[in-house]
């Protein structure tokens, strides 16, 4: 048994923190934000990646320079030695001295104390899956990519073995990853922009679970006009006392992704699903 399902069966239903839990002098994709997400009752922390323009991986989600450190650049055509000499802006745009971390020292800071979910890493595959094979803890890995055939090829002749989860938006997204053979698929992450589409109907829940994968939603809310999950998210949850996160439970999804972790935490333990 895969340790994502281990967690499932121990824990009920698992909170994954998104870019760790930041916030006032805190910033997000740190090892401060991911300490501070377990520390809030995430059983797992989502880290976003990115490659400096010499080929060095660090976690970041590129569009957030601005936030990050106060000027519109993009952060892949800086080298690693600029990156990590940049000064950094906090959520009340006051300079301070975290940095952007480099992904080898994140991994091994957390090295068995944290299921950790890998975003946005797939526009590296070239070199980055190499560079992952060198972790010590590969089974607390979680790697994300949407379901593209060649993403799907790339990730099997690599030879790695790490825990997978597709992006699902479509019935056609669900038959192609169903039907790929030669990487370990042990979750799915289905993003609907409303209730009618096909892949949240109770008949391909159910497939889902009878093939033994955890499905994941994604609660956060990114903007008011960026919908990941019916709007049954976070903000109408802290607005409705949490009766958004009730709904994705209800609806058969094991793995809540979340901006407020122990806001979920109370709220699904309050109600016997933790």
């Amino acid at each position: 048994m895969n340790l994502l399902k281990k967690c499932y069966e121990k824990n009920g239903i698992l909170i994954a923190a998104h870019r760790g839990t930041n916030g006032g002098n805190i910033l997000q994709n740190t090892s401060k934000a991911y300490l501070n997400s377990i520390r809030h009752k995430a059983d797992m922390f989502e880290v976003d990646v990115i490659r400096s323009k010499d080929g060095k991986f660090f976690a970041f989600h590129d569009g957030q320079e601005p936030l990050v450190f106060g000027e519109k650049i993009d952060i892949r055509t800086l080298t690693s030695d600029e990156i990590e000499k940049k000064t950094c802006y906090n959520s009340l745009n006051e300079p301070i001295l975290q940095k952007v971390e480099k992904i080898s020292d994140i991994l091994e800071k957390f090295e068995g104390k944290s299921l950790i979910n890998i975003d946005r890493s797939w526009f590296y595959w070239d070199t980055f899956l190499e560079k992952l094979k060198t972790y010590s803890s590969l089974d607390q890995i979680l790697l994300k990519s949407p379901v593209k055939i060649e993403l799907l090829e790339i990730l099997r002749d690599s030879g790695l073995d790490v825990m997978y989860m597709p992006i699902i938006k479509t019935i056609d997204d669900l038959e192609t990853v169903l039907s790929f053979e030669g990487i370990k698929t042990v979750a799915a992450e289905l993003v609907f922009e409303d209730l009618d589409n096909p892949i949240v109907s109770e008949e391909v829940i159910n497939r889902l679970h009878d093939k033994g994968l955890l499905i994941w939603a994604n609660a956060l809310t990114l903007s008011d006009s960026i919908i990941l999950s019916a709007k049954i998210d976070d903000d109408s949850a802290i607005e409705g006392n949490g009766e958004s996160w009730g709904k994705l439970v209800s609806m058969g999804f094991d793995i809540i992704q979340t901006d407020w972790p122990l806001l979920l935490y109370y709220y699904l333990t309050e109600n016997n699903k933790k």
